[in-house]
C-alpha cells in the first residue's frame, strides 16, 4: 500500500512576470459556446451585423440637420469654385505667386470633391502582363566549302 500524501498540491511555479502558467482556465460559459451558423468557437453568424448597404444612424441625423439648416454642401463647393475661378481670370492675383498656386490647389482640390457626387470611384488595379515563352533553340552548323 502507498501511503496517503496529506499535502496540499503544489502551487504552480511563477515564471517572470504576469499569471504563473497553468492558472488560467475558460469559463465554461465561453468555452462550449456554439454559434447558430454552425461554426464553433466564434466564426461567422447568419444575420449578424448591420445589413448591407444600410446607413449609419448619425448619416441621417447629418443629413437633416444640413436640411434643418438650408445648407447645400455641393452648391457651396461649386459657388467657392466660381469665385476662385474669376479671382484667376481676373488677374488680382499674380500668376507664380503662392496665393496663385494655393488657388489653384484649391481649385483642384473642389474639383476632385465635387467628383465624387457625379461619378462612382474607380478602383485602383495594378495589371500584371504574363508572358510564357518558350525558349527558342538554335542549332548552328556550318556549311561545307566546294
Amino acid at each position: 500500500m502507498e501511503p496517503k500524501n496529506d499535502s496540499p498540491p503544489e502551487a504552480p511555479v511563477k515564471r517572470g512576470r504576469g499569471r504563473p502558467k497553468g492558472t488560467f482556465t475558460t469559463p465554461d460559459c465561453v468555452r462550449n459556446k456554439v454559434r447558430e451558423g454552425g461554426g464553433k468557437n466564434g466564426g461567422a453568424r447568419k444575420a449578424a451585423g448591420r445589413p448591407k448597404g444600410s446607413k449609419n444612424i448619425y448619416s441621417h441625423e447629418s443629413v437633416k440637420k444640413l436640411q434643418d439648416l438650408k445648407f447645400d454642401p455641393i452648391e457651396k463647393m461649386v459657388a467657392e469654385y466660381e469665385a476662385i475661378t474669376e479671382v484667376i481670370e481676373s488677374g488680382e492675383v499674380r500668376i507664380g505667386s503662392g496665393a496663385y498656386s494655393q488657388l489653384i490647389a484649391t481649385k483642384a482640390v473642389l474639383i476632385n470633391n465635387l467628383m465624387q457626387y457625379g461619378y462612382k470611384k474607380i478602383p485602383e488595379r495594378t495589371e500584371t502582363e504574363e508572358i510564357n515563352k518558350k525558349p527558342i533553340a538554335i542549332t548552328l552548323a556550318r556549311r561545307k566549302e566546294e
